[in-house]
């Protein structure tokens, strides 16, 4: 096993523990020092400094653009999810065509600003980024969160698989 893929089960196994330990077997939140979702981010940008080889001023430029552009990402993600809970609660009050086409605008809209977002932000990376570090970004983007799915249904099966025992 390289010295990257070990680093990488750590923090997962680290990760995966610590929210086991601290929600999933009933400890008190307060125990937690971040919420799990803060620590899988503070991961995340661990393994993108390692996946992309920044050095410490690109580092610090591609942080800045990317901590910038994750707080549009999630405040659009949240008016989405928004605008489809209301979808869901038109749904159970049968309302009107006229009701259901105001929201779907809405929905559209908002795909349409997170893509202007998305496309605004490859930009601004390709100004720091070199053509590989983009190509390295992109796929990093595309399976983080797979793997990490992966990673820890590994994880809970080997636990499983010891209880068992």
């Amino acid at each position: 096993m390289n010295p990257l893929t070990r680093i990488f089960c750590f923090f997962a196994i680290f990760i995966v523990a610590t929210i086991s330990v601290g929600y999933g077997q009933g400890g008190p939140p307060g125990m937690m020092r971040r919420p799990p979702q803060e620590r899988v981010e503070q991961f995340k940008k661990i393994r993108l400094m390692e996946v992309l080889q920044l050095d410490e001023q690109t580092s610090i430029k591609f942080f800045a653009r990317y901590n910038k552009h994750s707080e549009s990402f999630r405040e659009n993600r949240m008016k989405r999810n928004e605008a489809l809970d209301q979808i869901a609660l038109l749904r159970k009050t049968n309302a009107s065509d006229k009701d259901f086409e105001k929201i779907i605008q809405e929905v559209r809209s908002l795909d349409a600003q997170l893509t202007d977002v998305w496309l605004k932000y490859l930009d601004e990376l390709s100004e720091i980024l070199t053509t590989k570090q983009m190509a390295e970004y992109l796929a990093f983007e595309r399976n983080f969160t797979q793997n990490l799915r992966d990673l820890m249904n590994e994880i809970q099966k080997e636990r499983e698989s010891r209880r068992m025992r």
